[in-house]
């Protein structure tokens, strides 16, 4: 607490040009001292007196002509802007000097025979621009800083809402397909249709309370998968033959909330409903350190092998944009349809652990 406290008040704007100055005339002062071997309170005086120049000259610069002719790309009348601004600080610290600093704190034997001449002049200019230099590269830096940091924050925002969206489009897509197949129970007057309402009470369950966040335990995805694949069984009985292997070192690993189903409901979907034979689905689910993979491959019935059109609909369309937003440059998704069988294979790399 004491440390963001201190953090606070040193991010705001008086205090941080208040330090800005002190760090320059304290650093300045012991610097030309050091070099030229002379008493540090001279040159502590020297930069004191001539604070307010080079504090005026600063801002002028800084908050004037830069905003006002260089960002709108007026670059001869912020040239000419400069050019005066400079001579007039010039000669100004110049006059600083001869009746301040001078005038005050140094004997009369030392001052200069001379106070202005092309040489003199050059210096001042030099010493002038040295804190307007340094002070726009921590100012603009700092602006720059803010401008990535808002970019940032309204990108994330974007594509939580977009995220909010894909969600939104899964969820009715998921029930008009349960639905269905409670209503194909419902027609063969099932006496396994209450069981099914059982397993829809429980997906409708996480749907409405689990799926709010971007990313679920695995587990939880696992169970939903479960329960689904006890309904699809339901209405296949011995027809179907189902394998669902897991090798899970984490089982709090993160993944997005249904992202596996869309898969595994287009096993069903494609390859077993339209299958008058016996149809099979092997799954696969591993966590190790920092990967998760999952497979799915389905058999295919004859009449849909030759063609290779692959049929997603807006459930993989879905998925696949979901993966490009929580998961860029980190996920590898292969889809394919070969041999009588339909092939998925999903590789999301990140940090399990």
């Amino acid at each position: 607490m004491p440390l963001k406290i201190i953090y606070e008040f040193l991010n705001k704007r008086p205090v941080l040009h208040l330090v800005y100055w002190s760090f320059f005339v304290l650093t300045g002062s012991f610097v030309f001292s050091y070099q030229q071997n002379f008493p540090y309170l001279f040159y502590l005086l020297n930069f004191l007196v001539h604070l307010p120049v080079f504090m005026l000259f600063t801002y002028v610069v800084v908050y004037i002509l830069v905003p006002v002719f260089l960002l709108n790309r007026k670059y001869w009348q912020f040239s000419l802007s400069l050019a005066i601004a400079a001579t007039i600080a010039a000669f100004l610290r110049i006059f600083v000097g001869k009746y301040v600093y001078y005038a005050l704190f140094i004997p009369e034997i030392l001052h200069p025979k001379e106070w202005v001449n092309a040489d003199i002049f050059l210096l001042n200019l030099i010493w002038i621009s040295g804190p307007v230099i340094l002070f726009g590269m921590f100012k603009y830096y700092q602006n720059w800083m803010n401008t990535q940091k808002l970019a940032s924050e309204a990108e994330r925002k974007q594509l939580a809402a977009e995220l909010q969206v894909l969600k939104a489009q899964l969820n009715p897509h998921f029930l008009f397909n349960t639905f269905n197949n409670l209503y194909v129970l419902a027609l063969q007057k099932s006496d396994k249709t209450p069981v099914a309402i059982s397993k829809m009470s429980d997906l409708f369950h996480y749907i409405l309370y689990e799926c709010n966040a971007i990313e679920v335990p695995v587990v939880k995805e696992i169970k939903l998968i479960e329960d689904y694949i006890e309904l699809e069984v339901l209405r296949y009985s011995d027809r179907l033959t189902i394998t669902f292997e897991k090798e899970i070192d984490n089982p709090d690993c993160l993944v997005p909330p249904m992202l596996l189903y869309t898969f595994v409901e287009n096993c069903f979907k494609h390859g077993c409903s339209p299958d008058p034979g016996r149809p099979w689905v092997n799954l696969l689910i591993r966590v190790r350190k920092n990967s998760f993979e999952f497979q799915a491959v389905n058999s295919i019935p004859q009449s849909n092998c030759p063609d290779n059109t692959i049929q997603g609909g807006v459930g993989l369309a879905n998925i696949q944009r979901r993966l490009e937003l929580i998961y860029p440059d980190k996920h590898q998704l292969i889809i394919r349809k070969e041999h009588g069988k339909f092939f998925v294979n999903l590789i999301i790399q990140k940090n399990c652990s």
